[in-house]
């Protein structure tokens, strides 16, 4: 969904008085918008941020990641360039102030977090080796955010979601001579975060409410889902969260509308790569299918079908149009 006119002034608004502003709470506002998927605007605030604080790796690290939650929400490879030019300029300059003997907890913030972004996104795109590897690395840096000073907060995030993930796929990664299954301490890091961070609490909540979709704890999930959307209506992140849960539960009515949400946000968002469109027509497929809803669920299946989008995302869409035909093979001559 195209965002108002008005969210974009606001932002242009808000970066003006920048000077006027805690680093932290103008870093807090463009987060926010990027969580509510208006991304236009938080660039807005970080790149106007870059200027007034050019030797803070702060600036360039939330443009790469508001950059890299731009391509998640769309599914798309769009901005690979401008996110790694983003994330090594952040790194660059956290390098700069620890070579000049003068780093501190923020800057070691910053830079475990830019080479941790770094390597989520290499290990998605396919380079897990070196994805991991910077991840380790970033997380390296997190710890020593926390060495010098065990309050602060919001660097707890980075560390527990590693220690999850990675103690989750532990069976494969377990090569790496540092790699433990700590999934219980992980979790109870990114809880710590929900309940003291500052930049990164709604991060966070959005961050254990995957965990524990991961867990198969539907309802906790729904809940910290729920949590965000009431903070953040528009977000696709909360709203896919919430989405997924009613649906892998078998609550497939109120799972159905809040995939209709879904498609109505995605179809009116210009950037979608069609990856989204189809994957969530084809919950809907299945969900109205479920209840009854046999008309519908036609509906759904031929229009996965008929997505149009680059080969390269078509072929990452055949489970989609797989399960959409299939649906119409079984359910021949039966909707009338």
């Amino acid at each position: 969904m195209r965002k108002p006119l008005t969210r974009t002034v606001l932002a242009l608004l808000l970066a003006s008085g920048l000077r006027a502003q805690s680093p932290d709470s103008l870093l807090l506002s463009g987060i926010r918008l990027t969580i509510a998927c208006d991304f236009e605007g938080a660039l807005v605030v970080f790149r106007a941020y870059e200027k007034t604080h050019p030797h803070d790796p702060a600036g360039p690290f939330y443009v790469a990641a508001t950059y890299q939650s731009a391509m998640m929400d769309a599914e798309s490879d769009r901005h690979e360039k401008e996110f790694f030019e983003a994330v090594n300029r952040s790194i660059r300059m956290a390098d700069s102030l620890i070579a000049a003997g003068r780093p501190d907890s923020r800057v070691y913030f910053h830079l475990g977090n830019a080479w941790s972004y770094k390597g989520l996104y290499e290990a998605k795109r396919g380079g897990l080796a070196t994805g991991v590897l910077h991840a380790h690395r970033g997380v390296g840096y997190l710890e020593k955010a926390l060495d010098a000073d065990s309050l602060y907060e919001d660097a707890y995030l980075g560390v527990g979601n590693y220690k999850y993930w990675s103690g989750r796929y532990y069976k494969y990664l377990r090569w790496l001579p540092w790699i433990r299954d700590e999934r219980g301490l992980g979790i109870r890091l990114v809880r710590r975060v929900i309940e003291k961070g500052t930049l990164s609490r709604w991060v966070g909540m959005s961050s254990l409410g995957w965990i524990e979709y991961d867990r198969k704890n539907y309802g906790e999930s729904l809940r910290l889902f729920r949590r965000g959307l009431a903070e953040f209506p528009e977000s696709r992140f909360f709203l896919w969260g919430e989405a997924d849960c009613l649906f892998a539960d078998g609550d497939y009515e109120q799972a159905a509308g809040r995939y209709e949400n879904l498609l109505v946000s995605i179809l009116g968002d210009k950037h979608q790569s069609g990856y989204n469109e189809a994957e969530c027509r084809t919950k809907l497929m299945t969900a109205y299918d479920n209840i009854g809803r046999q008309e519908a669920a036609e509906a759904q299946a031929r229009a996965v079908l008929a997505i149009q989008a680059d080969p390269a995302v078509l072929k990452r869409m055949e489970r989609q149009r797989k399960a959409a035909a299939e649906w119409l093979d079984r359910n021949r001559g039966a909707v009338r």
